[in-house]
C-alpha cells in the first residue's frame, strides 16, 4: 500500500476547512461539523497535529469535532464490514 502525499491531505484539509466555513452561513451546524471533521482527519492524515488541534481548540465546535474524530469513516466500516482491514 502507497502512503498518501501530505500535500494533497493538507490541500485536501484546507479545502474541507473552507467548504465548512461557507456551509456555515447556509446549513445547520451537523453539517459543518462533519466537514471539519474530515478536515481535520485530512490534516492527521498529513502529519499536521498542529492544524488538528487548533480546529480541537474552538470552544463552540472543538468537542464536536473531537466527537467526530472517534467515529469510523464510511472507508473503515466498509473495509472491516468486507474482511479487508
Amino acid at each position: 500500500m502507497t502512503r498518501p502525499d501530505p500535500i494533497s491531505n493538507r490541500i485536501a484539509g484546507y479545502g474541507l476547512l473552507a467548504l465548512g466555513l461557507a456551509a456555515g452561513v447556509v446549513l445547520p451546524h451537523p453539517a459543518t461539523t462533519a466537514l471539519w471533521s474530515a478536515s481535520a482527519r485530512a490534516f492527521r492524515r498529513a502529519g499536521d497535529e498542529a492544524m488538528v488541534s487548533r480546529l480541537l481548540s474552538a470552544t463552540k465546535f472543538g468537542p464536536r469535532i473531537a466527537r467526530g474524530l472517534k467515529r469510523p469513516t464510511a472507508g473503515a466500516l466498509y473495509y472491516g464490514r468486507a474482511g479487508l482491514a
